[in-house]
């Protein structure tokens, strides 16, 4: 390996002279020159060093987020930030640059809840004796799991075994119950009978949870019990059933399903296409139960998802539509239509071919709905279809790869973005 510079070579080299917090620099260098020295591998001259330490500078110094043109057809993913929200509201942010009544009465000068107004949205729409607002779904387990069959006090929490689901980033919510819960599992992987609940019951046992099963589902030799069942064992048991309905897109079944719960919780991206906020329905009692546990401070949204959240409650009130339904209802029409627009302005740039193609879109976000008919454009190009697509999402195209061909589906691609879209194809293929 060759050597590396001595930390005083490397900060005064003649770049660095001005323009640079020298604390921060040298905490630059010490990481760039650690990393180096762990991987065994080192720059050709001080040159080289030097356009290595400003590229980690200039990056702390970045944009927190770029701009993405999303060709996958998912219009819920993760990567690419779930919904994308409504613009008007983001307009009006702006009232945040100055001081607010998050947590005040005006009229009684007084102390105030601070979701109070999107408490009584979320009421209203689905009539719903109480709400309670988190930071995510993840939040409202832990939450509820807490309050109500706390690990301290020996409480148990029921689950059936058809339920220990992983989801995106290795995340699984049985072992989160499990830090704050004594977990009882019941039943069998493919198949959970009411029975298997009533042997499973004890005097430990406080709490019956039923998780969604968010990105997959099972068929054939199964069976589950459904939630009114649940909910009536519950109740003639003394116990409380909590249906954690994670990543459901219907207002309709939320208010159904919260006739045989004493507690739910969703996501209001995924239901409402908000922002990323864990929603708890259900009976008062339990709300406020919910409401004074000391976690619940450390789960509570703050004022700009707070505020975002009530703009998007307003407008489903208002019948107005957030960019999410609005993908949802495009009919194949008007999809086609879109994929046509796209291909003619792709058929411009000069050695690119491009066709248009069905394809098959996905809510995603662990919504299980079926696939949605859709449409992309196909491209080929001099370079392999893996090498076009990294470079197109360098440039904030995301699209996806098929048979070594770069396919742009346009479920989740706004029409307006096409122009700019295009030419970062275009700038690509004239590297």
């Amino acid at each position: 390996m060759k050597s590396l510079p001595a930390m005083h070579t490397l900060l005064n080299a003649p770049c660095f002279a001005q323009g640079y917090d020298r604390s921060i620099l040298k905490t630059l260098a010490n990481e760039l020159l650690e990393e180096c020295r762990q991987n065994q591998r080192a720059y050709e001259n001080l040159t080289q060093w030097c356009d290595a330490l400003q590229a980690r500078y200039y990056a702390l110094l970045a944009p927190p987020l770029k701009k993405v043109y999303n060709a996958t057809g998912v219009l819920l993913s993760t990567n690419l930030g779930r919904a994308p929200l409504e613009s008007g509201a983001l307009r009006e942010l702006e009232i945040l640059s100055s001081y607010v009544d998050l947590e005040v009465d005006l009229e009684s000068a007084r102390r105030f809840e601070r979701a109070f107004q999107a408490q009584n949205l979320l009421k209203a729409i689905f009539n719903a004796p109480d709400a309670l607002i988190l930071n995510n779904n993840a939040s409202a387990l832990v939450l509820v799991a807490s309050a109500f069959a706390p690990k301290s006090k020996r409480k148990q929490t029921l689950l059936s075994y058809g339920q220990l689901v992983e989801i995106g980033g290795g995340f699984r919510a049985h072992e989160l119950l499990e830090s704050v819960t004594h977990l009882k599992l019941v039943g069998s992987t493919n198949k959970t009978y009411l029975r298997d609940y009533k042997n499973a019951c004890s005097n430990a046992s406080a709490l019956i949870a039923s998780v969604h099963w968010s990105n997959f589902s099972m068929q054939g030799f199964v069976a589950s019990v459904p939630s009114k069942s649940l909910f009536n064992l519950a109740q003639e048991r003394g116990l409380i059933f909590y249906e954690d309905l994670g990543s459901v897109q219907g207002v309709q079944e939320t208010r159904k399903a919260l006739k045989s719960a004493h507690l739910l919780s969703f996501s209001a991206d995924k239901l409402l296409g908000s922002v990323q906020a864990g929603i708890v329905l259900g009976e008062r009692e339990y709300i406020e139960i919910l409401r004074a546990h000391p976690l619940y401070r450390a789960f509570r949204v703050d004022k700009i998802t707070l505020f975002l959240l009530t703009k998007s409650l307003q407008g489903y009130l208002q019948d107005q539509k957030t960019p999410l339904q609005t993908f949802l209802e495009q009919d194949k029409d008007a999809l086609l239509n879109k994929a046509l627009k796209l291909h003619r302005a792709l058929s411009q740039i000069a050695g690119l071919k491009a066709f248009v193609i069905p394809t098959h879109a996905r809510v995603g976000g662990g919504v299980q709905m079926q696939d949605l008919e859709s449409f992309g454009v196909q491209l080929q190009a001099s370079m392999d279809g893996k090498a076009l697509y990294h470079a197109l999402y360098k440039r904030g195209v995301a699209g996806v790869v098929r048979s070594d061909c770069v396919v742009l589906d346009v479920c989740a691609l706004f029409e307006k973005d096409i122009p700019a879209l295009v030419c970062c194809v275009q700038e690509v293929l004239e590297i």
